[in-house]
């Protein structure tokens, strides 16, 4: 559609309902990817593992292992109260639950530093 073509209120719904039905294809079809990927990533680690190897080349392409750290909290509360003695705020991802800030705003609570917005958008269903 171009830019200067007016679209009816019934092309705006009809519209969204055809993109939203196509988004839901590719959803679905990236999620048997992403299954596919992880089987092969497993089959080529447990492979390059077994045979003693940290890299491999094709006339199409090269894998290597590669690793990173990555934390797993095995006592929250121990890992709160580390954060609240040492100051350690840095451990923690910068966003805001959004969750608990509204249920706070609707028991009449203020958190100090944080400031609203109101983030709109187009709720659909299909006739």
């Amino acid at each position: 559609m171009t830019e200067k073509q007016t679209l009816t209120t019934a092309d705006l719904i009809a519209r969204l309902v055809d993109i939203r039905e196509e988004k839901r294809k590719i959803k679905a079809r990236e999620k048997e990817l992403n299954d596919e990927w992880r089987s092969l990533e497993f089959e080529a680690l447990t492979r390059l593992d077994d045979q003693g190897m940290d890299k491999a080349s094709s006339k199409r392409g090269t894998i290597s292992i590669g690793e990173t750290v990555l934390p797993q909290v095995i006592d929250w509360d121990t890992f709160g109260e580390h954060i609240i003695q040492t100051d350690a705020l840095y451990l923690l991802q910068r966003r805001p639950a959004a969750a608990a800030y509204r249920e706070l705003l609707e028991s009449g609570e203020t958190v100090p530093g944080v400031d609203s917005y109101i983030q709109r958008s187009i709720n659909l269903r299909k006739a």
